[in-house]
Protein backbone atom coordinates (compact mmCIF):
# COMPACT_ATOMS: atom_id res chain seq x y z
CA UNK A 1 0.00 0.00 0.00
CA UNK A 2 2.79 2.44 0.87
CA UNK A 3 4.58 1.64 -2.40
CA UNK A 4 1.36 2.22 -4.34
CA UNK A 5 0.88 5.63 -2.73
CA UNK A 6 4.45 6.64 -3.56
CA UNK A 7 3.91 5.61 -7.17
CA UNK A 8 0.73 7.68 -7.22
CA UNK A 9 2.70 10.75 -6.15
CA UNK A 10 5.53 10.34 -8.67
CA UNK A 11 3.92 12.52 -11.40
CA UNK A 12 3.45 15.37 -8.95
CA UNK A 13 6.97 14.99 -7.57
CA UNK A 14 8.49 15.10 -11.05
CA UNK A 15 6.35 17.94 -12.39
CA UNK A 16 6.39 20.28 -9.38
CA UNK A 17 9.34 21.42 -7.21
CA UNK A 18 8.89 20.55 -3.56
CA UNK A 19 10.40 21.01 -0.12
CA UNK A 20 10.26 18.71 2.88
CA UNK A 21 10.79 19.96 6.41
CA UNK A 22 11.11 18.64 9.93
CA UNK A 23 8.24 18.11 12.31
CA UNK A 24 7.42 20.46 15.18
CA UNK A 25 9.68 18.60 17.58
CA UNK A 26 12.64 18.59 15.19
CA UNK A 27 12.17 14.98 14.08
CA UNK A 28 11.51 13.78 10.55
CA UNK A 29 7.96 14.53 9.38
CA UNK A 30 5.35 11.85 9.92
CA UNK A 31 4.15 9.99 6.84
CA UNK A 32 0.54 9.86 7.97
CA UNK A 33 -1.79 11.54 10.42
CA UNK A 34 -4.87 10.56 12.32
CA UNK A 35 -8.04 9.69 10.42
CA UNK A 36 -10.33 12.76 10.10
CA UNK A 37 -13.14 10.99 11.89
CA UNK A 38 -11.01 10.94 15.06
CA UNK A 39 -10.17 14.66 15.00
CA UNK A 40 -11.54 16.53 18.00
CA UNK A 41 -10.06 20.02 18.32
CA UNK A 42 -9.64 22.99 16.02
CA UNK A 43 -7.83 26.18 16.93
CA UNK A 44 -6.55 27.82 20.06
CA UNK A 45 -8.20 30.87 21.59
CA UNK A 46 -4.96 31.63 23.42
CA UNK A 47 -2.99 31.80 20.18
CA UNK A 48 -5.65 33.79 18.37
CA UNK A 49 -6.08 36.43 21.08
CA UNK A 50 -2.31 36.78 21.47
CA UNK A 51 -1.66 37.39 17.77
CA UNK A 52 -4.58 39.65 16.80
CA UNK A 53 -6.55 42.40 18.47
CA UNK A 54 -10.36 42.21 18.57
CA UNK A 55 -10.46 44.97 15.98
CA UNK A 56 -8.19 43.01 13.62
CA UNK A 57 -10.35 39.93 13.99
CA UNK A 58 -13.48 41.94 13.18
CA UNK A 59 -12.17 42.74 9.71
CA UNK A 60 -13.51 45.48 7.46
CA UNK A 61 -16.43 45.80 5.01
CA UNK A 62 -13.99 46.27 2.12
CA UNK A 63 -12.54 42.80 2.80
CA UNK A 64 -15.55 41.45 0.92
CA UNK A 65 -14.63 43.09 -2.39
CA UNK A 66 -13.36 40.81 -5.15
CA UNK A 67 -10.78 42.05 -7.67
CA UNK A 68 -10.56 40.77 -11.24
CA UNK A 69 -7.00 40.13 -12.43
CA UNK A 70 -5.69 40.05 -15.99
CA UNK A 71 -6.03 36.78 -17.89
CA UNK A 72 -2.26 36.53 -18.16
CA UNK A 73 -1.74 36.84 -14.41
CA UNK A 74 0.44 33.99 -13.16
CA UNK A 75 1.49 35.13 -9.70
CA UNK A 76 0.60 33.69 -6.33
CA UNK A 77 2.21 30.29 -6.76
CA UNK A 78 2.87 28.23 -3.64
CA UNK A 79 6.36 28.12 -2.13
CA UNK A 80 5.81 24.44 -1.29
CA UNK A 81 3.99 22.15 -3.66
CA UNK A 82 4.10 18.80 -1.88
CA UNK A 83 2.77 18.61 1.69
CA UNK A 84 4.86 17.19 4.51
CA UNK A 85 1.90 15.37 6.04
CA UNK A 86 0.06 12.79 3.97
CA UNK A 87 -2.93 11.27 5.72
CA UNK A 88 -3.62 7.57 5.97
CA UNK A 89 -5.85 6.22 3.17
CA UNK A 90 -9.56 6.54 3.77
CA UNK A 91 -11.55 3.70 5.21
CA UNK A 92 -14.16 2.28 2.78
CA UNK A 93 -17.10 4.13 4.35
CA UNK A 94 -15.49 7.52 3.58
CA UNK A 95 -14.36 6.89 0.02
CA UNK A 96 -17.29 8.23 -2.03
CA UNK A 97 -18.81 11.71 -2.26
CA UNK A 98 -20.29 12.37 1.19
CA UNK A 99 -23.61 14.18 1.09
CA UNK A 100 -24.58 14.01 4.76
CA UNK A 101 -24.25 11.83 7.86
CA UNK A 102 -26.87 9.58 9.47
CA UNK A 103 -26.29 10.34 13.18
CA UNK A 104 -26.64 7.45 15.60
CA UNK A 105 -29.88 7.70 17.58
CA UNK A 106 -30.94 10.65 15.41
CA UNK A 107 -28.79 13.12 17.32
CA UNK A 108 -29.49 16.61 15.93
CA UNK A 109 -26.04 17.60 14.72
CA UNK A 110 -25.54 19.56 11.48
CA UNK A 111 -22.60 21.09 9.61
CA UNK A 112 -22.70 24.65 8.32
CA UNK A 113 -20.06 25.08 5.60
CA UNK A 114 -18.73 28.08 3.68
CA UNK A 115 -16.69 27.96 0.49
CA UNK A 116 -13.78 30.38 0.05
CA UNK A 117 -13.27 30.07 -3.72
CA UNK A 118 -10.71 31.94 -5.79
CA UNK A 119 -9.93 31.29 -9.46
CA UNK A 120 -6.64 31.87 -11.24
CA UNK A 121 -7.67 35.28 -12.60
CA UNK A 122 -9.08 36.95 -9.50
CA UNK A 123 -8.62 37.82 -5.88
CA UNK A 124 -11.94 37.03 -4.26
CA UNK A 125 -13.16 38.47 -0.96
CA UNK A 126 -13.67 37.61 2.71
CA UNK A 127 -17.08 38.19 4.27
CA UNK A 128 -16.20 39.42 7.75
CA UNK A 129 -19.87 39.90 8.63
CA UNK A 130 -20.45 36.14 8.35
CA UNK A 131 -17.41 35.24 10.44
CA UNK A 132 -18.24 37.86 13.08
CA UNK A 133 -21.78 36.53 13.51
CA UNK A 134 -20.52 32.97 13.92
CA UNK A 135 -18.00 34.07 16.52
CA UNK A 136 -20.43 36.26 18.45
CA UNK A 137 -22.96 33.43 18.61
CA UNK A 138 -20.53 30.52 19.10
CA UNK A 139 -21.60 28.77 15.90
CA UNK A 140 -19.20 26.10 14.70
CA UNK A 141 -18.55 25.97 10.95
CA UNK A 142 -16.23 24.56 8.31
CA UNK A 143 -14.55 26.83 5.76
CA UNK A 144 -13.46 25.14 2.54
CA UNK A 145 -10.62 27.41 1.43
CA UNK A 146 -8.84 27.37 -1.89
CA UNK A 147 -5.06 27.34 -1.63
CA UNK A 148 -4.79 30.45 -3.79
CA UNK A 149 -7.42 32.12 -1.58
CA UNK A 150 -5.26 31.27 1.44
CA UNK A 151 -2.21 32.82 -0.21
CA UNK A 152 -4.21 35.96 -1.08
CA UNK A 153 -5.59 36.23 2.47
CA UNK A 154 -2.77 35.12 4.81
CA UNK A 155 -3.98 36.76 8.03
CA UNK A 156 -7.60 35.78 7.49
CA UNK A 157 -6.53 32.19 6.84
CA UNK A 158 -4.49 32.01 10.02
CA UNK A 159 -7.28 33.68 12.02
CA UNK A 160 -9.67 30.96 10.86
CA UNK A 161 -7.09 28.26 11.60
CA UNK A 162 -6.66 29.48 15.18
CA UNK A 163 -10.37 29.79 15.94
CA UNK A 164 -11.69 26.83 18.03
CA UNK A 165 -15.09 27.24 16.36
CA UNK A 166 -13.82 26.62 12.85
CA UNK A 167 -12.36 23.89 10.68
CA UNK A 168 -10.43 24.82 7.53
CA UNK A 169 -10.84 22.32 4.70
CA UNK A 170 -9.28 22.03 1.23
CA UNK A 171 -11.24 23.50 -1.72
CA UNK A 172 -8.54 22.89 -4.37
CA UNK A 173 -5.92 25.46 -5.39
CA UNK A 174 -7.77 27.63 -7.90
CA UNK A 175 -11.26 26.17 -8.26
CA UNK A 176 -10.60 23.82 -11.16
CA UNK A 177 -13.22 21.41 -12.49
CA UNK A 178 -12.07 17.91 -11.52
CA UNK A 179 -14.22 16.35 -14.24
CA UNK A 180 -12.24 18.08 -16.99
CA UNK A 181 -8.63 18.45 -15.81
CA UNK A 182 -5.98 15.74 -16.15
CA UNK A 183 -4.45 13.63 -13.40
CA UNK A 184 -1.38 15.83 -12.91
CA UNK A 185 -3.52 18.94 -12.45
CA UNK A 186 -5.65 17.10 -9.93
CA UNK A 187 -2.53 16.34 -7.89
CA UNK A 188 -1.49 20.00 -8.01
CA UNK A 189 -4.93 21.33 -7.07
CA UNK A 190 -5.11 19.01 -4.06
CA UNK A 191 -1.52 18.93 -2.83
CA UNK A 192 -0.61 22.60 -3.34
CA UNK A 193 -3.47 23.55 -1.03
CA UNK A 194 -2.47 21.03 1.62
CA UNK A 195 1.09 22.39 1.48
CA UNK A 196 -0.01 26.03 1.65
CA UNK A 197 -1.99 25.32 4.81
CA UNK A 198 1.11 23.70 6.32
CA UNK A 199 3.21 26.78 5.53
CA UNK A 200 0.76 29.03 7.36
CA UNK A 201 0.74 26.62 10.30
CA UNK A 202 4.53 26.88 10.41
CA UNK A 203 4.22 30.67 10.38
CA UNK A 204 1.83 30.42 13.30
CA UNK A 205 4.29 28.24 15.19
CA UNK A 206 7.05 30.82 14.65
CA UNK A 207 4.80 33.57 16.01
CA UNK A 208 3.83 31.41 18.98
CA UNK A 209 7.50 30.95 19.84
CA UNK A 210 8.21 34.67 19.40
CA UNK A 211 5.28 35.56 21.70
CA UNK A 212 6.40 32.95 24.25
CA UNK A 213 3.03 31.21 24.12
CA UNK A 214 2.88 27.64 25.43
CA UNK A 215 3.93 25.65 22.30
CA UNK A 216 1.53 22.85 23.22
CA UNK A 217 -1.28 25.16 22.09
CA UNK A 218 -0.19 24.39 18.51
CA UNK A 219 -1.31 20.79 19.03
CA UNK A 220 -4.91 22.04 18.93
CA UNK A 221 -4.52 23.13 15.29
CA UNK A 222 -4.61 20.23 12.79
CA UNK A 223 -1.34 19.74 10.93
CA UNK A 224 -3.16 19.61 7.61
CA UNK A 225 -6.70 20.08 6.23
CA UNK A 226 -8.69 16.96 7.04
CA UNK A 227 -11.51 17.25 4.50
CA UNK A 228 -11.89 18.27 0.84
CA UNK A 229 -14.64 19.81 -1.29
CA UNK A 230 -14.69 19.62 -5.09
CA UNK A 231 -15.19 22.92 -6.94
CA UNK A 232 -18.57 23.07 -8.68
CA UNK A 233 -19.41 19.88 -6.80
CA UNK A 234 -17.88 18.08 -9.80
CA UNK A 235 -15.72 14.97 -9.61
CA UNK A 236 -14.71 11.84 -11.49
CA UNK A 237 -13.81 8.29 -10.42
CA UNK A 238 -10.12 9.21 -10.83
CA UNK A 239 -10.52 12.26 -8.60
CA UNK A 240 -12.31 10.28 -5.89
CA UNK A 241 -9.60 7.63 -6.08
CA UNK A 242 -6.91 10.26 -5.54
CA UNK A 243 -8.66 11.62 -2.46
CA UNK A 244 -8.96 8.07 -1.14
CA UNK A 245 -5.18 7.62 -1.19
CA UNK A 246 -4.49 11.15 0.04
CA UNK A 247 -6.80 10.46 3.00
CA UNK A 248 -9.24 13.30 2.28
CA UNK A 249 -13.00 12.66 2.48
CA UNK A 250 -14.90 14.38 -0.37
CA UNK A 251 -17.53 16.51 1.33
CA UNK A 252 -20.56 17.44 -0.73
CA UNK A 253 -23.85 18.71 0.76
CA UNK A 254 -27.55 17.98 0.92
CA UNK A 255 -28.85 21.53 1.44
CA UNK A 256 -28.06 24.13 -1.21
CA UNK A 257 -28.68 27.74 -0.15
CA UNK A 258 -28.16 29.15 -3.65
CA UNK A 259 -26.38 32.14 -2.14
CA UNK A 260 -24.10 32.85 -5.17
CA UNK A 261 -27.21 34.07 -7.02
CA UNK A 262 -27.28 37.88 -6.81
CA UNK A 263 -31.02 38.01 -6.37
CA UNK A 264 -31.07 35.53 -3.50
CA UNK A 265 -32.67 37.08 -0.43
CA UNK A 266 -31.78 36.33 3.21
CA UNK A 267 -35.35 35.14 3.78
CA UNK A 268 -35.15 32.66 0.88
CA UNK A 269 -31.86 31.26 2.17
CA UNK A 270 -33.23 30.83 5.68
CA UNK A 271 -36.46 29.23 4.43
CA UNK A 272 -34.59 26.61 2.38
CA UNK A 273 -32.50 25.63 5.39
CA UNK A 274 -35.40 25.57 7.85
CA UNK A 275 -37.56 23.50 5.49
CA UNK A 276 -34.92 20.94 4.49
CA UNK A 277 -32.95 20.56 7.70
CA UNK A 278 -32.54 17.09 9.19
CA UNK A 279 -30.02 15.45 11.54
CA UNK A 280 -26.65 15.04 9.85
CA UNK A 281 -27.29 17.67 7.18
CA UNK A 282 -24.45 19.51 5.43
CA UNK A 283 -25.32 23.05 4.31
CA UNK A 284 -23.34 24.86 1.61
CA UNK A 285 -22.88 28.65 1.71
CA UNK A 286 -20.18 31.06 0.51
CA UNK A 287 -18.03 33.56 2.43
CA UNK A 288 -15.74 34.83 -0.33
CA UNK A 289 -17.76 37.93 -1.14
CA UNK A 290 -20.18 35.98 -3.31
CA UNK A 291 -22.57 34.80 -0.65
CA UNK A 292 -25.36 37.22 -1.48
CA UNK A 293 -27.73 37.53 1.45
CA UNK A 294 -25.84 34.94 3.47
CA UNK A 295 -24.71 37.13 6.37
CA UNK A 296 -28.18 38.60 6.82
CA UNK A 297 -29.74 35.12 6.69
CA UNK A 298 -27.77 33.77 9.65
CA UNK A 299 -29.91 35.42 12.38
CA UNK A 300 -33.01 34.15 10.56
CA UNK A 301 -32.19 30.46 10.91
CA UNK A 302 -29.46 29.88 13.53
CA UNK A 303 -31.61 30.73 16.55
CA UNK A 304 -34.60 28.81 15.18
CA UNK A 305 -32.53 25.70 14.53
CA UNK A 306 -31.11 25.82 18.04
CA UNK A 307 -34.63 26.15 19.39
CA UNK A 308 -35.46 22.91 17.56
CA UNK A 309 -32.55 21.22 19.34
CA UNK A 310 -29.93 21.32 16.57
CA UNK A 311 -26.24 21.63 17.38
CA UNK A 312 -23.72 23.05 14.90
CA UNK A 313 -20.49 21.03 14.52
CA UNK A 314 -17.55 21.02 12.14
CA UNK A 315 -17.57 18.53 9.27
CA UNK A 316 -14.89 16.33 10.84
CA UNK A 317 -16.90 16.28 14.06
CA UNK A 318 -20.04 15.41 12.11
CA UNK A 319 -18.28 12.36 10.67
CA UNK A 320 -17.83 10.97 14.19
CA UNK A 321 -21.59 10.94 14.87
CA UNK A 322 -22.62 8.21 12.47
CA UNK A 323 -22.13 6.62 9.05
CA UNK A 324 -21.61 8.85 6.04
CA UNK A 325 -24.37 8.89 3.42
CA UNK A 326 -22.48 9.00 0.13
CA UNK A 327 -22.72 8.50 -3.62
CA UNK A 328 -20.24 7.40 -6.27
CA UNK A 329 -21.10 10.50 -8.32
CA UNK A 330 -20.77 14.18 -7.36
CA UNK A 331 -23.80 16.39 -7.99
CA UNK A 332 -25.72 19.33 -6.51
CA UNK A 333 -29.15 17.87 -5.69
CA UNK A 334 -29.53 15.00 -8.18
CA UNK A 335 -27.11 13.04 -10.39
CA UNK A 336 -26.06 14.93 -13.51
CA UNK A 337 -27.44 18.32 -12.51
CA UNK A 338 -24.03 20.06 -12.47
CA UNK A 339 -22.85 18.95 -15.91
CA UNK A 340 -23.37 22.52 -17.12
CA UNK A 341 -20.14 23.49 -15.38
CA UNK A 342 -18.19 21.23 -17.71
CA UNK A 343 -19.03 23.65 -20.53
CA UNK A 344 -18.76 26.95 -18.67
CA UNK A 345 -15.76 26.21 -16.45
CA UNK A 346 -14.16 23.07 -17.73
CA UNK A 347 -12.22 24.49 -20.63
CA UNK A 348 -10.97 27.66 -18.92
CA UNK A 349 -7.51 27.80 -17.41
CA UNK A 350 -8.68 27.30 -13.85
CA UNK A 351 -5.27 26.37 -12.51
CA UNK A 352 -1.77 27.78 -12.89
CA UNK A 353 0.60 26.20 -15.36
Amino acid sequence: MILFRLILLIPALLFFPFTFCQGEDGTAPASSIQNPANAATFGSRIIQSSLWTPEELMGKPEDKIAVRLTASFNGNLPQRKIPVNIQAPLSPELQNSIRRVAPINGIKVIALTFDLCESATEKSGYDAEIVNYLRENSVKATFFAGGKWMLSHPDKTMQLMTDPLFEVGNHSWSHANFRTIDSGRMDAQILWTQAQYELFRETLRERVIAKQIDPSEMNKIPKTPLVFRFPYGACSPIALDKLKYFGLPAIQWDIVTGDPARGRSPTEIAQVILQKIRPGAIIICHANGRGYGTAASLPLFVTKLRARGYDFVTVSELLTHGPAVSHKECYELMPGDNRRYDRTAGMKQSDHR
